[in-house]
């Protein structure tokens, strides 16, 4: 799996380091800790969405609607490289290209 990732590896990357710091801008706006706002960020980017933690101000209702798209954005390139894995896997020689 992740022998496929290449350079998807820092997309992947970068997004978990975009959700790890709108969780903490989250937290600060919110007044709740910066723990409580990671782990809101992960439960929404990844569309969990308990609702133990809401967003009240404005700018945390933005936040929250940035984390859903990130999120849709990582689950798709997670959904695509899986897809992509398993086609290799059952069809290795469509991975090749002929000239």
């Amino acid at each position: 799996f992740f022998h496929c990732l290449g350079h998807i590896y820092q997309i992947v990357l970068f997004l978990n380091v975009i959700i790890i710091f709108l969780g903490i801008i989250f937290s600060f706006f919110e007044s709740i800790g910066p723990i409580e706002g990671i782990y809101f960020s992960y439960v929404s980017a990844l569309a969990i969405g308990y609702g133990d933690i809401v967003p009240h101000t404005a700018i945390g209702k933005v936040i929250s609607i940035v984390l859903g798209v990130v999120g849709m954005i990582l689950f798709g390139i997670v959904v695509g490289i899986s897809t992509r894995t398993v086609i290799l896997m059952m069809h290795p020689h469509e991975g090749h290209q002929h000239d």
